[in-house]
């Protein structure tokens, strides 16, 4: 299994393809499966970097306190291990704010950025909310039932009406190996809570996009929105039908826009 050792301990990472380097950050409690809907999209034409944050998958707890900037360090340190001085990156949700920290850190490692189903700070109503969740692993609440909770702020309404996608997407992520602990889930959220990068959006010299489903309840289109207003030069893209995991829910159309982009 590829490793590579951080302050922490470990970062659990795999690369597929050839081509310019793309490296995919995950969100709040998932790991690098989360990407296994456009990996194969993606390695067609870029190296393609995955990796669990420290916090979950088979990475190490990261080290306190709990930031953002930590773990775009983690991140960026995994790029020199492997000998990679400059990529695309693309973050979901909190690894959106783990790219922007990124982004804003390193500026010449960054050739083209990808947003999606993130904003500029973490809202209170988010921090309380994965409090809840945090609380109800650490109570030892059933994977199935938490991840089921979860399944509605992910998806839009007609996937979930649809409920075979749902129902099949609950019963694998149960069944997954290397699912969130309450350990990590904590740090993570305690990380996100903290962040907060207004006011230094404008260090991004990277060419942006932001990529964001209408209907988001969990991270609001008008927050992306003006994330988007807040990095120079960067553009916005809404798609109708799709919610806030808007790759596992339409992964072809979220690879041929993303693809577009950065091959342009």
């Amino acid at each position: 299994m590829p490793k590579q050792k951080i302050d922490a301990g470990t970062l659990y990472y795999e690369v597929r393809g050839s081509g310019e380097p793309l490296l995919l950050i995950a969100g709040l409690g998932a790991d690098n499966s989360c990407w296994s809907g456009v990996v194969k999209r993606f390695s067609s034409r870029f190296q393609t970097i995955v990796f669990d944050n420290p916090g979950s998958g088979r990475s190490s707890n990261f080290r306190k306190p709990h930031t953002i900037r930590h773990l775009a360090a983690d991140a960026a340190s995994l790029l020199d291990y492997l000998g990679i001085e400059r990529a695309h990156l693309i973050g979901h949700s909190m690894g959106g704010y783990i790219a922007q920290e990124f982004a804003i850190n390193y500026p010449g490692r960054v050739n083209k950025l990808i947003l999606e189903g993130t904003a500029s700070v973490s809202s209170s109503r988010n921090n309380a909310l994965f409090s809840g969740f945090s609380k109800k692993l650490q109570e030892k609440e059933a994977v199935e039932a938490w991840i089921k909770t979860w399944a509605v702020w992910l998806f839009s309404p007609k996937t979930v009406a649809s409920g075979t996608f749902v129902k099949t997407f609950i019963k694998q992520a149960a069944k997954y190996p290397y699912p969130a602990s309450a350990e990590g889930f904590k740090a993570q959220a305690e990380a996100m809570a903290k962040f907060d990068a207004r006011g230094r959006l404008s260090a991004i010299k990277a060419k942006a996009l932001i990529i964001e489903g209408e209907d988001d309840i969990l991270i609001r289109p008008e927050e992306a929105g003006g994330l988007a207003k807040q990095i120079p030069g960067s553009k916005i893209r809404l798609i109708k039908n799709t919610a806030h995991y808007l790759h596992i829910e339409n992964p072809s159309l979220f690879t041929k826009i993303a693809t577009e982009f950065l091959g342009n």
